[in-house]
């Protein structure tokens, strides 16, 4: 029988990774001759959900076994997460199993769980009436992850990313990981890896921050070039052991097309409109304008982190048309779209007043003062009604895709680099 068994909510902001968590189950079963039906699923769910914990990743093991090995194997993936999970410390974890036919029915849940926010009570009635087994502790709410890793998609699980986990000793030190090798990885990769490094910020992008049993992840697009890939990097410490998983990263799958005026809080949208605001600039380097499409008007929200996209957006004017891709968020002064990516339709003529220039030599006029006229400085012509002029001057950015810095990229985004390689593929 095939078996898909889910896992979420696992770690903490202190400890624990559920794909780590997820690949010692996924050894665990096979030392009980359950055998691998597929790679591990890395599944990313909503990124605006307020109870994640990072990134928001579920993970589903899918494998098969003989039916009567499937009590031993169940029990020893909950004995392994009651083990592992850093439970007491904001953990709530929970698995689930459902066999090949129910796990078709899951589908629809799934894109909801990447696209909203999932009830809860939706999720047991699910796991009661569908799966083959659930457990869970704390408030349940891993059971919505476990659930919606069950129920996805294959063919939205088109990249990979071998994250390899370090030794226990080191949980919590400082990652030993040579930022130049990384480099030179990318330069030999890249067209199968990304988001390596941030070349914007000068900073490795394969080593997370947090204090948990990961020390690298490479994402790519083929799973056989990934271990090749880290046999390049120079490390300073072992690696236990790493494990490739299938993901729906760098998919774009959170996104919705709509109108202005059917946006939500903690959803993430594609809008096309035309800038009726302005962008101001921030002392702290933040850049808000505002859309329209006929429906409302939204703000956009290009906070400093995002890096070299703000001066892109500070030198848009009002009537441009352009696509926004971002995440709805609930601010004091209404909803604001954080942006994420940007795509410029058209931009719109830009008109400035200028002082005339001298009918003799062409060259800029002074002011004599307001309502005075104007004189020319090189000949000394004097116009007493001359005025200012309108003229059309060049625009400083062109249209096309923008995109955040890597550093700022959420896990589910696709890069632009990904994008341009599709449309290579369909020429």
């Amino acid at each position: 029988m095939r078996v898909y068994i889910g896992i979420d909510d696992t770690d903490s902001k202190h400890s624990m990774c559920t794909t780590y968590v997820g690949a010692v189950v996924m050894k665990r079963a096979e030392s009980l001759g359950a055998r691998r039906a597929d790679y591990p699923w890395l599944v990313r769910l909503n990124p605006n959900c307020p109870f994640k914990t990072r990134g928001n990743a579920a993970v589903c093991i899918p494998l098969d076994l003989e039916p009567p090995r499937f009590e031993e194997v169940w029990d020893t993936v909950v004995e392994t997460v009651m083990e592992l999970a850093d439970t007491g410390r904001g953990a709530d974890p929970g698995v689930v199993a459902f066999d090949a036919e129910t796990r078709s029915h899951l589908h629809e849940f799934y894109l909801k769980a990447v696209r909203e926010l999932v009830d809860l009570e939706e999720t047991v009635e699910l796991c009661e009436s569908n799966s083959l087994d659930y457990w869970a502790v704390g408030e349940s709410r891993g059971l919505i992850g476990a659930v919606a890793a069950v129920g996805a998609i294959e063919e939205t699980l088109t990249t990979y990313e071998l994250l390899a986990y370090r030794s226990k000793v080191m949980w919590g030190k400082e990652r030993l990981v040579d930022p130049e090798s990384v480099k030179e990885m990318d330069r030999m990769f890249g067209q199968l890896t990304f988001d390596n490094y941030d070349y914007e910020k000068d900073e490795v992008r394969v080593t997370p921050h947090t204090p948990c049993p990961v020390l690298l992840g490479i994402r790519g697009l083929n799973p056989d070039v990934l271990p090749y890939a880290l046999s390049t990097l120079k490390l300073g410490e072992p690696i236990e052991f790493y494990e490739v998983f299938r993901t729906n990263q760098a998919t774009d799958l959170h996104y919705v097309t709509c109108d202005i005026g059917s946006i939500r809080p903690l959803t993430s949208v594609v809008i096309r409109g035309r800038v009726v605001r302005s962008p101001t600039v921030t002392q702290g380097g933040h850049v808000f304008f505002e859309v329209s499409d006929g429906s409302g008007r939204v703000v956009v929200a290009v906070y400093e982190p995002t890096g070299e996209i703000r001066r892109v957006v500070s030198k848009l004017v009002l009537s441009d048309e352009v696509v926004v891709f971002g995440s709805v968020k609930e601010k004091p002064e209404g909803l604001t779209v954080n942006l994420e990516k940007l795509k410029v339709l058209r931009l719109a003529d830009l008109i400035v007043e200028r002082a005339p220039r001298c009918p003799h030599c062409r060259k800029s006029m002074k002011s004599v003062g307001k309502g005075k006229g104007y004189r020319c400085r090189r000949c000394g012509f004097y116009g007493p009604d001359l005025n200012k002029v309108s003229v059309k001057v060049g625009r400083e950015i062109v249209e096309g895709f923008y995109e955040v810095a890597v550093s700022a990229r959420r896990h589910i985004v696709r890069p632009l680099s990904l994008h341009e390689q599709d449309a290579a593929e369909h020429l």
